[in-house]
């Protein structure tokens, strides 16, 4: 052959010849070339040993031809062409969130490119597309998101370089500009008036989400998600929790708001039977972005919308997420005379470092304390 050479050998493994072939690259391939050594049946026709190997070196011949034609394609997979095929490798290896991130992300990234340039070879796309695409979508998003659109890109050009498609990868050495001052998310309390807000108007799941998160105290979502029934010590009013990030031990002591809630919850889940007297909320287990979906619920009764201009584009995040009940807790057990040590230890906080951080007063708190003051 003109570019790629190959030789057959025998194997003490292997009843048949095998190939060994040596790309143009330099790379080596080993395929069995199914043509049994000492001779035999081979697609219908009975081979001599001789003629065993001889026609296995027709078979080498064109294996080797095979996987050349393989590279050469392959030298010229466009960039939509390698996304799917990266897809493809990911399906039933990631969650159904981060997958769907990625296929966000690949056509996000074609859709700027456009239809001629994801067309055009992988292998075409240089640091400087990458650069640009980063500044382009820093105009319209903020740091977090754009470095992880460029993580997701850089694992897919990855792969690429690992299958010998691209001499390098574009996305190395290429760095996402940060927040500025006015790009800074800042985190805020719900307020009671929004707690019942939420509790009230938002799905059965989502209602029981929130009463359980502040019955526990600011337990967070990865928690409440998993609560079973069995947690509940009904005689002593308490909640057994073991956390799943700090794996802190807690016993929660119940109020009797939650209590009477959760004793009626319970009941009604055991005559339900199923997974509804496991779980005491089964149905939000199934829900694959909870964080997310409950932001979005939160912003369509329009509480917590933020929203500046910054580089020139119309920015909205939002300044309330599940993990600010967290906050709500924290800042209300203070504002409550509870000592710093026993809201630590209610929250489940190991340092006043920490724990300072989720102190987020309302002005309408403030404005109570306030009133403490004398007039000048």
């Amino acid at each position: 052959m003109k570019n790629a050479s190959f030789s057959i050998y025998s194997d003490a493994k292997s009843p048949f010849w095998l190939a060994q072939i040596v790309m143009p690259d330099g790379s080596r391939l080993k395929r069995s070339t199914k043509v049994p050594v000492e001779g035999g049946m081979f697609q219908g026709e009975r081979l001599s040993k001789p003629q065993a190997k001889r026609r296995a070196l027709l078979v080498a011949q064109m294996l080797a031809t095979q996987e050349e034609e393989k590279m050469e394609d392959a030298r010229f997979m466009s960039v939509r062409e390698l996304f799917n095929t990266v897809l493809k490798g990911k399906l039933g290896r990631l969650s159904a969130s981060t997958y769907a991130n990625a296929r966000t992300t690949y056509a996000q990234f074609c859709e700027w490119l456009g239809k001629r340039r994801a067309d055009e070879p992988a292998r075409c796309i240089t640091r400087a597309d990458i650069k640009q695409w980063v500044s382009d979508r820093r105009e319209v998003v903020r740091h977090k998101t754009v470095k992880h659109g460029l993580y997701v890109l850089r694992a897919a050009f990855n792969w690429a370089l690992d299958a010998e498609l691209l001499e390098k990868n574009p996305c190395d050495r290429v760095q996402v500009p940060a927040d500025g001052k006015d790009e800074k998310v800042v985190h805020e309390a719900f307020s009671m008036e929004e707690v019942r807000l939420l509790v009230d108007k938002l799905p059965d799941e989502w209602s029981a989400a929130v009463r359980c998160c502040l019955g526990t105290y600011g337990q967070r979502l990865g928690d409440i998600r998993n609560l079973r029934w069995e947690q509940f010590d009904w005689e002593q009013r308490v909640v057994n929790i073991t956390t799943g990030k700090t794996k802190l031990v807690m016993r929660q002591p119940m109020l009797d708001g939650f209590y009477q809630w959760a004793r009626e919850r319970f009941v009604w889940a055991q005559e339900q039977g199923g997974d509804e007297a496991v779980w005491v909320l089964p149905r939000l287990r199934l829900h694959s972005n909870p964080s997310q979906e409950f932001t979005q619920l939160v912003r369509l009764h329009g509480i917590g919308l933020r929203g500046e201009r910054g580089a020139g584009r119309r920015r909205v995040w939002h300044s309330k997420t599940f993990h600010c009940l967290r906050s709500t807790v924290a800042t209300m057990l203070h504002a409550s005379g509870v000592t710093e040590g026993m809201a630590m230890e209610l929250v489940g906080h190991k340092s006043r470092e920490v724990h300072a951080v989720y102190l987020r007063p309302t002005t309408e708190q403030l404005r109570q304390v306030v009133h403490a003051l004398p007039e000048v």
